[in-house]
């Protein structure tokens, strides 16, 4: 079933009304002509349908080969695990297992205190979120994962921007014409447009539901893992964008 996009516009804009003859190098960059600046903006609330997760895993043992099998075995528990959670193998990259031995315990000469740490990173993409607290949950309760980050987003943010730019421009021009009329002009043609990038703004608003969340220290030094309450779903993701078009009238 298609999303259906719910539009809401700003209603705080500039306007400005300037009428210039040509002023030679007085003049700078602004038209030479009568025009009318106008900002337009426009906003789209969807709910997000797609989840990134980062994370680690990370196996510690006295042994080389020892933590490369078992950091192997938890991955593939979890791998297995998202699979049967409706995640896509195309949808999950693991990186290079990166090998972490500190300074103390390379300078230790006694092996048997001696670890080997191995770390894995994992990247997924969930598009199945009413599978969403069951993934959490279980990836939190592992004792072998860190570094745990989710940001969420839109599959279909490509047309979300298409509707922003069209929205905006026609909020542009409508408010362009209510101050043409206010003051008694024509609106010819626009001779200059620019826009500004595609923004979120739920941050601001406390819709974004978890951001990324780094490793938090103790005072210990351990990491200590996000919870449920970090990582629940954004009720709504809102995006903006805004233009400025500058028309000409008489």
């Amino acid at each position: 079933m298609k999303t259906q996009l719910l539009p809401m516009m700003f209603r705080h804009f500039r306007f400005f009304l300037l009428a210039f003859l040509s002023l030679g190098a007085e003049a700078g960059t602004l038209p030479a002509y009568p025009f009318i600046h106008a900002n337009g903006s426009a906003t789209i609330t969807l709910p997000a349908d797609l989840a990134e997760l980062d994370f680690e895993l990370t196996a510690f043992t006295p042994e080389a080969d020892e933590s490369l099998a078992l950091l192997n075995a938890q991955s593939e528990e979890v791998i297995a695990f998202l699979f049967n959670h409706k995640v896509a193998s195309a949808d999950m990259a693991a990186h290079d297992t990166k090998k972490i031995v500190s300074a103390d315990e390379m300078a230790n000469v006694d092996k048997a205190s001696q670890r080997y740490r191995l770390i894995r990173n994992f990247h997924v993409y969930a598009r199945n979120l009413d599978q969403w607290n069951a993934m959490t949950q279980y990836l939190l309760a592992r004792p072998y994962l860190g570094n745990f980050s989710v940001r969420f987003g839109r599959t279909d943010y490509a047309e979300i921007e298409h509707q922003l730019t069209l929205k905006a421009a026609e909020n542009a021009r409508e408010r362009a014409k209510e101050l043409a009329a206010g003051f008694s002009v024509k609106l010819i043609v626009p001779t200059a447009i620019s826009e500004q990038a595609l923004s979120r703004i739920d941050s601001e608003l406390g819709l974004d539901g978890a951001r990324l969340i780094p490793a938090l220290l103790t005072t210990s030094g351990a990491a200590e893992k996000p919870t449920m309450n970090d990582l629940f779903l954004p009720s709504a993701l809102m995006y903006k964008k805004s233009v400025n078009v500058i028309f000409r009238t008489r």
